[in-house]
């Protein structure tokens, strides 16, 4: 099977839906992307999650539970 350097847009789609959940979860919390971004924080980079939040970065697993411990809340009530 060949590398695919792009996403379909179906995968594209999917992580504009997870990224926007991602954020309502942020803002539900009254949490701005620098309350859970750091030196001191599972996410250091700002950028990086901005990206994730705008659907524009494809993230592995492991940043799924490190976006769940910044927000405090099982990795399962990212997908609701």
């Amino acid at each position: 099977m060949a590398h695919r350097d792009s996403l379909t847009s179906g995968e594209k789609k999917l992580l504009k839906v997870f990224g926007g959940r991602v954020r309502e979860i942020r803002e539900r919390k009254k949490q701005s992307v620098y309350d859970l971004t750091g030196d001191d924080m599972p996410i250091t980079n700002r950028q990086h999650w901005q990206m994730i939040e705008n659907g524009k970065k494809n993230i592995q697993l492991v940043t799924v539970f490190k976006i769940a411990e910044c927000l405090d809340v099982e990795p399962a009530e990212l997908f609701k």
